[in-house]
């Protein structure tokens, strides 16, 4: 069993533990706030899985039918959590909805769902920062998202304890439960934005980011045979960095010698960019 999968699998354990939790308390706590965080605790077993099934697939090593790896595969799994918790946050709100224009009768929820609500932000907090830690560790950014599929949880349950509160010192606002659901539902969609938004990036081959380009020009710079470095490209895949640039060097150096310039530039830009796995290099004279 690899890291991610095992890390994976303890959120499984907590999520089933927590959804659980919420729902009956929701119920017993006439909690709707409660109920539907609940519901998108169970939703995170279906982003846990994408990452377990996943994580078999983009970690295998580069093949002939793939030569750059499976890296896009983590892609496509972030998307779906992103769409998931989308989905997720849309069925939230218009339940809410529905509640605030049907039952004439609501009542404030109980304390206990208050409880229950801030065991989740702290539970549900210690668990994305433990999955981006790893994540960040591993470059597995699908276990990032779902670290973030954990704390839009933890986020989804302060409105609930808000609710929980203003209800009990304002009973006559007996929508205040619903309301509280329907920020959750917003914040929750929001979240599915930040989940997949650097994928949709990463499909359409976007660039990977101006600084790294500078920190290139600038490894570049400490050699004193290398007179420029343009038309730096650059993409992702998965966790994984490709790049490719021109290298300009003196008209009359040997192609032995401007080889070995571009080998050691590569060598020191793998070695501070452990992202970098491919670096393809066009030597060319510079023209003064």
């Amino acid at each position: 069993m690899n890291k991610i999968t095992s890390i994976t699998l303890v959120g499984v354990a907590i999520n089933i533990s927590l959804g659980f939790i919420k729902i009956i308390v929701g119920i017993f706590a006439s909690s709707q706030a409660l109920i539907a965080d609940g519901i998108h605790s169970f939703s995170d077993l279906v982003s846990d899985a994408a990452v377990i099934i996943g994580a078999k697939f983009w970690t295998l090593p580069a093949d002939d039918s793939h030569p750059y790896g499976h890296g896009r595969i983590e892609t496509l799994v972030n998307i779906f959590i992103g769409l998931l918790i989308l989905t997720v946050g849309i069925g939230i709100g218009w339940n809410s909805l529905k509640a605030v224009s049907i039952d004439k009768n609501l009542n404030p929820p109980g304390w206990s769902a208050l409880f229950v609500a801030l065991l989740s932000v702290l539970v549900k907090e210690i668990l994305y920062r433990w999955n981006a830690k790893w994540g960040t560790k591993l470059r597995s950014r699908a276990l990032i998202a779902n670290g973030w599929h954990h704390r839009s949880d933890a986020f989804s349950s302060l409105p609930v304890a808000v609710a929980v509160v203003a209800g009990q010192i304002f009973p006559g606002l007996v929508y205040l439960d619903q309301i509280a659901a329907m920020i959750v539902a917003v914040m929750i969609i929001y979240a599915s934005w930040g989940v997949m938004s650097p994928s949709f990036k990463e499909l359409l081959e976007a660039r990977e980011s101006e600084n790294l380009e500078a920190d290139i020009i600038a490894m570049g710079e400490t050699n004193p045979e290398i007179r420029e470095i343009h038309k730096i490209r650059s993409r992702r895949i998965g966790g994984a960095i490709l790049i490719d640039f021109h290298l300009l060097v003196h008209p009359e150096m040997s192609v032995e010698k401007a080889h070995d310039i571009a080998e050691d530039l590569k060598d020191k830009i793998k070695k501070e960019k452990d992202e970098i796995i491919d670096i393809i290099v066009h030597v060319e004279p510079h023209k003064s």
